[in-house]
């Protein structure tokens, strides 16, 4: 067997003690469907806000929650939403001075300001609620072909400690995006925790597979399988018996020494099947070969079969 190495392509370490994370097929696959959703949200900001509006979507990566409460200063802008059937929320995080330019715009202001970064008073807080719940109908609508979500923002705030959504050292996934508003550079990042993005990356990548014609590939065959499996080789080997003895009298043993085994000579013998006892056997002889008959199974084996 050839040695692998992490630097071969398609092969990335894995962590033993992170096993609930997501895999390499569930990130490319809600990669895909959010890439369509920032999509239309920058098209739905650029005619609101009568302004062009960039967005640059950032990988999704999987991080501890506290690196993600580290990088949010405050004030910041924190909307937790939730999105039922799936469990726990979700967060979007929008840079105060992007949030402030789509306030500004949404009241027919110029946009040219240059913001400081500040708390929203509970009027900007209002506005831009209703802009994020516009932003998660595309949200929705993206997600529609794969699962049916109604995402829906249950609390706006500006620190982190307000927005508890997962606990410490639990894994979360989370894209960042850079937003460029009349020449203003921020960002907006989504995060969700595994126990929330899991199923709705498991339907993802189903939707994938079934959209790009690969859902046979997985799909189970059961028939096929018990074929393959069926004609695969087993080695089997057969024990006449059992016995101790010393370390002298190995020393001694010499041809035509006779050994007494353990068991009797009207017993059964075991048959072994990869290191475990399957059945137990009587010896005899098939033309001029040696041969046993199954008469049951060994004590403590279990049938493979339903």
């Amino acid at each position: 067997m050839g040695v692998v190495r992490e630097s071969t392509p398609g092969i990335r370490p894995y962590d033993f003690k992170r096993s609930r994370q997501l895999n390499r097929g569930e990130i490319d696959a809600l990669t895909s469907i959010l890439a369509g959703f920032w999509r239309a949200v920058a098209s739905f900001l650029s005619t609101y806000l009568r302004t062009p509006v960039q967005i640059q979507a950032g990988p999704l990566e999987q991080i501890d929650y506290e690196l993600l409460l580290e990088g949010l200063k405050p004030p910041t802008v924190l909307a937790v939403f939730s999105e039922p059937p799936a469990p726990g929320h979700a967060i979007i995080e929008c840079a105060p001075t992007i949030a402030l330019g789509m306030i500004d715009r949404a009241l027919g202001g110029p946009g040219q300001t240059t913001y400081q970064s500040r708390q929203l008073t509970e009027i900007e807080q209002i506005i831009f609620r209703r802009i994020l719940e516009r932003m998660l109908v595309f949200y929705r609508e993206s997600f529609e072909p794969v699962i049916t979500l109604e995402p829906k923002v249950t609390v706006l705030e500006h620190s982190p400690a307000f927005t508890q959504i997962a606990g410490e050292g639990d894994l979360i996934l989370v894209q960042r995006q850079t937003v460029i508003l009349d020449g203003q550079k921020g960002w907006m990042t989504l995060a969700w925790p595994y126990v929330h993005i899991h199923p709705l990356a498991d339907a993802a990548v189903r939707y994938i597979q079934a959209r790009d014609g690969l859902q046979t590939l997985v799909e189970a065959k059961p028939e096929e399988m018990r074929r393959h499996v069926e004609r695969l080789p087993v080695e089997a080997a057969v024990i006449l018996g059992r016995t101790e003895i010393t370390l002298g009298e190995f020393s001694h043993l010499k041809v035509g020494d006779a050994i007494v085994l353990k068991n009797r000579f009207d017993q059964p013998l075991i048959m072994r099947m990869s290191n475990r006892n399957k059945f137990q056997v009587l010896p005899g002889r098939v033309g001029n070969r040696l041969a046993v008959r199954v008469i049951g199974r060994a004590e403590g084996a279990h049938s493979s079969t339903p």
